[in-house]
C-alpha cells in the first residue's frame, strides 16, 4: 500500500493531524503481524508505505511500527556522510592524543621540543639573511662596475660576464627571500601545533589525575 500527501499548503497542525490520520489508516488496512511501515519525504510529498523506499532515494526515511511508533531512523545521503566525517576526525584526535602521551612524558619534554623546532627554523632563516646581506654586497659591486664601464662604451655595452654575474645574484637573492618566506610560514605553522598540542596535552593530564 502507497500513501502519498502534498504539505506545501498545508499549516503545521494540519500537516501533523494529516499525517497522523495517513499513519492510523494505513495501519488499520494493514494485519498486526505485517511489516513495518516506511515514511519518508520526496519532491513535497510525505510517503507511507510497507515497503522500504527505492534506492534512488536518499533523503532518509523513518521506520514505524504497526501502532505508528518510530522504530528507527535512517540518515540521508548527506547526513551519512557527515556522519562518517565526525567519526573519522573523533578517530584521528584520539590516534594523536595516544600519540602525544606516548611521545611525552611530562609538559617540559613538549615544550622542549617546541624550542628546539622553532629554534632550528630560525637559525635556517638567519643564516639565510647572512645570505642576503652577501649577496647584495656582491651585487652592489657588480652594479658600480656595469656603471662604470657604461660610462665609457655606453649603455647596456658592459662586459656580458658582469650582465651574466648582475642577472644571477638579483636572482639568488629572490630565491633566498622565497626561501625565507617559506621558511616563516612552517615556522608560523610549527608555532601553531606546537601551542595546539600544549593544550591539549594538559587537558588530557587533567583528565587523568
Amino acid at each position: 500500500m502507497l500513501i502519498k500527501v502534498l504539505t506545501h499548503s498545508l499549516r503545521e497542525g494540519q500537516r501533523l493531524w494529516l499525517a497522523s490520520s495517513l499513519i492510523a489508516l494505513l495501519l488499520a488496512c494493514t494485519p498486526a503481524s505485517a511489516d513495518p511501515v516506511y515514511k519518508y519525504t520526496d519532491r513535497g510529498l510525505i510517503t507511507y508505505q510497507d515497503r522500504a523506499p527505492d534506492s534512488k532515494q536518499d533523503d532518509g526515511h523513518s521506520i514505524l511500527n504497526n501502532q505508528g511508533v518510530v522504530l528507527e531512523e535512517i540518515l540521508s545521503r548527506d547526513e551519512r556522510r557527515n556522519a562518517r566525517k565526525i567519526q573519522r576526525q573523533k578517530q584521528l584526535l584520539a590516534i594523536r592524543d595516544r600519540a602525544l602521551l606516548a611521545t611525552f612524558t611530562a609538559e617540559e619534554d613538549l615544550i622542549r621540543t617546541r624550542d628546539d623546532r622553532i629554534g632550528m627554523i630560525d637559525g635556517f632563516i638567519a643564516r639565510l639573511d647572512d645570505r642576503i646581506r652577501i649577496l647584495s654586497e656582491r651585487l652592489a659591486v657588480v652594479d658600480k662596475r656595469i656603471q662604470m664601464q657604461e660610462k665609457t662604451v655606453g649603455p647596456a655595452k658592459a662586459q656580458e660576464s658582469l650582465y651574466i654575474e648582475q642577472r644571477s645574484v638579483q636572482r639568488n637573492i629572490e630565491n633566498a627571500w622565497s626561501l625565507i618566506d617559506s621558511k616563516a610560514a612552517e615556522r608560523n605553522e610549527a608555532a601553531t601545533k606546537f601551542d595546539e598540542d600544549l593544550i591539549r596535552y594538559r587537558e588530557l593530564k587533567t583528565y587523568r589525575q
